[in-house]
C-alpha cells in the first residue's frame, strides 16, 4: 500500500490522485474478500466429515425391525379380508336302551363305541344314514378284529339296510363307525320285529310273507300287500302266511334305473344255518328286473345301496 501512495506522488497528477486512491482502496477491498472466500472453501470438506460423524440416524436398526415394511416403502397395502365358515355342529353320540332289550346307537361321523359291557344276545341289525350321496360302513370288533361288516360309501341314496347277527357276533365288543353325515344303528332281540308288529295290531294278511328292511318287518304278497318298497339290504322268510298256495315263489326286484352296481344275492336252504350266494341270469339292473325262485320256508337275502320294489307271485 505505501509503494501504491509513493507512485501517485511521484507519476499521477495531483487532481487524479483522489481518484486514482479510491479505484486501488476498491481493488484492496475486493483482494481481501477474495482472500477469506478462499479460505472457507478449503475447511469445507472436514466440516462436513464432522457433521456426519456427530449426527444420529433418524431411524436405528432395532426401530426398522418394529415398522412394517409397507410404510417404509410406501407400499399400499390392501385390508385382509375376513371369511366366515359355517359348519353344523356335529350330533353327540347317543346311546339309549330300552326296556324290551333294544339298543339305539346314534351320532354323526366317525365313532367308535365301546359296547362289550352292554352286548347281549342282539340278533338283528337296522343302520340309516340321514342324507344322499353320502356314506356309511359299520364294523363289529372283538378285540380288534373285525367280526362283520355293512354299509356302502358314496351311495346316491341315505345308506340303509338291515343284516342278522348270527353266533359269530355275540363276543362283539366295540362298533367303528365310518360316516360323513348322521346316522343311526338299531340293535334288537330275537323276534322282535314281529313283536313289535303284533303288539301294534299288525297282523298278516292270508298270503301275506315277512320282507325285513330298515323300515322293520313289512307283510308283503297279498292282495292287501301286493308289493313293498324300500331302500338297502334286505331280508325275506318264504313263508306264506296261510292259507296259501303250495308251491315255490318267485320274487320279482325292480331297481331305481340309475343303480349301477349288480345286487349280492344269497340264499339259506332249509336245514342249512348259513346263507350261500346265488349267481343269476339277469343283474337287475337298468330295467331289467331281478328275479329269484324260492321254495317254501327259504331265506333269501339282498344287499344293495339302491332304492328297489318287491313283488312276490306263486306258481
Amino acid at each position: 500500500m505505501e509503494l501504491v501512495l509513493f507512485i501517485l506522488e511521484r507519476v499521477v497528477p495531483n487532481q487524479s490522485r483522489l481518484l486514482v486512491l479510491t479505484i486501488a482502496l476498491l481493488l484492496g477491498v475486493a483482494a481481501l474478500v477474495q482472500l477469506i472466500s478462499g479460505g472457507s472453501d478449503s475447511n469445507a470438506p472436514s466440516t462436513a466429515t464432522s457433521l456426519t460423524e456427530k449426527v444420529e440416524p433418524l431411524v436405528n436398526n432395532s426401530t426398522l425391525s418394529s415398522i412394517p415394511e409397507s410404510t417404509l416403502t410406501n407400499t399400499p397395502t390392501s385390508s385382509p379380508v375376513t371369511t366366515t365358515v359355517t359348519t353344523a355342529a356335529p350330533k353327540p353320540l347317543s346311546v339309549t336302551s330300552t326296556e324290551k332289550g333294544s339298543m339305539t346307537i346314534s351320532g354323526y361321523g366317525n365313532n367308535v363305541i365301546d359296547v362289550g359291557e352292554n352286548w347281549p344276545n342282539f340278533r338283528t341289525a337296522i343302520y340309516r344314514s340321514e342324507t344322499s350321496n353320502s356314506d356309511l360302513l359299520i364294523e363289529l370288533r372283538d378285540d380288534q378284529v373285525t367280526v362283520t361288516s355293512f354299509g356302502y360309501s358314496d351311495s346316491r341314496w341315505p345308506v340303509q339296510g338291515i343284516r342278522w347277527l348270527d353266533d359269530a357276533t355275540q363276543g362283539v365288543k366295540e362298533i367303528a363307525v365310518s360316516a360323513s353325515a348322521g346316522w343311526e344303528i338299531n340293535l334288537m332281540p330275537d323276534a322282535f320285529l314281529w313283536t313289535q308288529q303284533i303288539d301294534a295290531g299288525n297282523a298278516p294278511q292270508p298270503e301275506d310273507f315277512l320282507l325285513f328292511s330298515s323300515q322293520g318287518l313289512t307283510f308283503v304278497g297279498s292282495q292287501q300287500h301286493p308289493s313293498a318298497e324300500g331302500i338297502g339290504d334286505l331280508m325275506v322268510y318264504n313263508a306264506c302266511e296261510g292259507p296259501c298256495k303250495e308251491g315255490n315263489t318267485n320274487w320279482v326286484f325292480q331297481l331305481d334305473p340309475d343303480c349301477s352296481s349288480v345286487p349280492a344275492v344269497f340264499v339259506r336252504e332249509v336245514g342249512n344255518p348259513f346263507f350261500e350266494r346265488i349267481s343269476l341270469s339277469n343283474s337287475g339292473l337298468g330295467e331289467q328286473p331281478l328275479e329269484v325262485a324260492l321254495r317254501p320256508y327259504e331265506w333269501l337275502q339282498v344287499l344293495t345301496h339302491c332304492q328297489w320294489s318287491a313283488t312276490p307271485t306263486t306258481d
